[in-house]
C-alpha cells in the first residue's frame, strides 16, 4: 500500500474520532449459539473539500472486512453479580484490495477480544435501566492493533465507533420497512432484514459531525446484521461565526454486507 495513503486512512480515522464524541454500538444486537460467527465485506471512502482541484475534492477508497466471532462461554461478575458472559472476538481489516487480499500496510488488522455480559447484549437505543447502549460492556478483554503485542483493554467497555465500525447507537430509529430481503456479497444467500435508519448529530463551537446511518436486522443471521450503510459529515466554521456558517470540510462513508456465515468459529487473538 501507498506510504502516502497509510498515512491518510490513519489520519481520517484519528480526525473522524476527535471530531466526533465516541458514540455508538449498533454493531451487536443478539447473541448465537457459542461458536458462530458472521464476515461482512465492504468499502470504506472519503471525500475531503479540495477547491483548488478540479472536481473540488479529493477521494480515497479502501476496502474493508469486519468478522465477529462467539468464542467461548464463562460465568462472571458484573455490577457485583455472577452472570453468564460470552467471548466475542472483533476483527476489523483495512486497506487496498490485492489478488491475495487486502494489504494493510503498516496500519494492520485490529482484533479485540473482550468478555461481555449477555445481558448486556440488546436490540435497541437503551437496556432495561434505561441506560444507553452506546458502548459494549465488558468484564475483561484484549486487543492487538496491527503487528504490535497483545495489550489488556483497560476500560469497562469496548468502543466500537469509529476505529471498528461507523455506525452509531441512534436514538429514535425509523423503520423503513418491516421485511426486505438483502443479498450477501455474492449474491448467493438473502435475508429476510428489518430495514431501519437513524441519525446522530454532534455538534461543537466550531465543528460539527452528522452521521447518517442505514440498516439491516436480520433475527437469522449471528448477530443480528445482514448489512449497514453510513455517511459521516464533517462540517466547520470559526469560533465566532453563527451556525448557518458551517462548511462541510469532509465525509466518510461505509458500505458493508455479509460476506459469509462461519458456522464453526475459532478465536485467533492468543492472549495467554
Amino acid at each position: 500500500m501507498n506510504c502516502r495513503i497509510q498515512s491518510v486512512l490513519f489520519t481520517a480515522v484519528v480526525c473522524l474520532f476527535a471530531a466526533t464524541p465516541t458514540r455508538g454500538q449498533g454493531l451487536i444486537l443478539s447473541l448465537p449459539e457459542d461458536g458462530k460467527g458472521i464476515q461482512y465485506e465492504g468499502t470504506l471512502i472519503q471525500e475531503t473539500m479540495r477547491p483548488e482541484l478540479e472536481d473540488g475534492k479529493e477521494t480515497l477508497s479502501w476496502s474493508r472486512e469486519l468478522s465477529i466471532k462467539s468464542v467461548g462461554r464463562e460465568d462472571a461478575e458484573y455490577n457485583g453479580q455472577v452472570q453468564p458472559c460470552r467471548w466475542i472476538e472483533i476483527k476489523v481489516v483495512t486497506g487496498t484490495a490485492e489478488a491475495s487480499g487486502i494489504d494493510t500496510g503498516p496500519v494492520g488488522a485490529r482484533i479485540y477480544k473482550v468478555l461481555i455480559p449477555e445481558s448486556k447484549v440488546i436490540d435497541g437505543a437503551v437496556d432495561a435501566e434505561a441506560i444507553p447502549n452506546s458502548v459494549l460492556p465488558i468484564v475483561k478483554g484484549w486487543r492487538r492493533l496491527g503487528e504490535e503485542q497483545v495489550e489488556e483493554i483497560n476500560s469497562s467497555g469496548l468502543v466500537v465507533y469509529p476505529t471498528i465500525c461507523l455506525l452509531a447507537n441512534y436514538e429514535t430509529p425509523a423503520v423503513v420497512a418491516p421485511s426486505e430481503s438483502v443479498e450477501s456479497v455474492n449474491g448467493r444467500d438473502t435475508f429476510d432484514s428489518r430495514h431501519m435508519k437513524g441519525q446522530v448529530v454532534r455538534e461543537r463551537t466550531e465543528s460539527r459531525s452528522t452521521n447518517y446511518g442505514e440498516f439491516w436486522i436480520s433475527r437469522d443471521l449471528p448477530f443480528g446484521l445482514a448489512g449497514w450503510s453510513v455517511k459521516v459529515v464533517r462540517e466547520t466554521k470559526g469560533s465566532t461565526e453563527q451556525r448557518g456558517n458551517f462548511q462541510q470540510v469532509s465525509t466518510v462513508t461505509s458500505e458493508m454486507k455479509v460476506r459469509e456465515v462461519v458456522p464453526s468459529a475459532e478465536s485467533e487473538l492468543i492472549t495467554e
